[in-house]
């Protein structure tokens, strides 16, 4: 684990040495990433200043985000294991960030909040490892769910219903992305022993 930190804090300097550089349109999709990271202490704030619909429109920008920061990888030809690594770590930052005021509120949000911690824990250990955790569909909608029931749980004078369904629907997603992880990193340690 501590090799893990090491190696993301020295790739981390690699990138901050490459904006240095001027690579400023190669670190666009970083500098998205990495913005998920803060974005919870923009947004709890505006939420307890009583602004429900700024941090709305937030939630949804920094939302956006990470559907954006792959795309411009891709289209800018410099996707990288950092950024993937990156993206994994400030989406945990976010939901964990975004999830923990609200569950005050619907506290069966505290389901999710634990199998997010399950789907991390799963790829830290398949990170260690070597394995190479990779983000799958199944990952991508599990946190489009997650995203949906979080905006839905800052949405004043909704139904309650409204979340304890996303929240049930975002549950059954991140199971099944446990599961799919789980398997992949099983796979992976079968292959290293033939």
């Amino acid at each position: 684990m501590k090799e893990l930190i090491i190696q993301f804090k020295n790739d981390f300097l690699v990138q901050i040495n490459d904006l240095k550089k001027g690579n400023i349109k190669k670190q666009i999709p970083n500098m998205l990433t990495f913005s998920r990271a803060f974005a919870p202490l923009i947004i709890v704030p505006t939420v307890l200043l009583g602004r429900i619909d700024i941090a709305i429109i937030e939630l949804i920008f920094f939302a956006i985000t990470d559907f954006l920061d792959g795309r411009l990888a891709r289209k800018f030809k410099c996707v990288t294991d950092f950024g993937v690594k990156l993206d994994a770590v400030c989406d945990k930052f976010f939901a964990f960030g975004i999830m923990l005021p609200a569950i005050i509120k619907y506290p069966v949000l505290i389901i999710n909040l634990i199998l997010e911690l399950c789907i991390s824990y799963i790829n830290i250990l398949s990170e260690a490892k070597d394995n190479n955790p990779k983000s799958n569909m199944l990952g991508k909608v599990k946190t489009t769910f997650l995203s949906i029931t979080l905006v839905l749980a800052y949405i004043p004078k909704i139904p309650n219903i409204y979340v304890l369904l996303s929240s049930i629907i975002t549950s059954m997603l991140q199971i099944g992305a446990f599961v799919e992880y789980k398997e992949s990193d099983d796979e992976k340690d079968k292959e290293k022993k033939k």
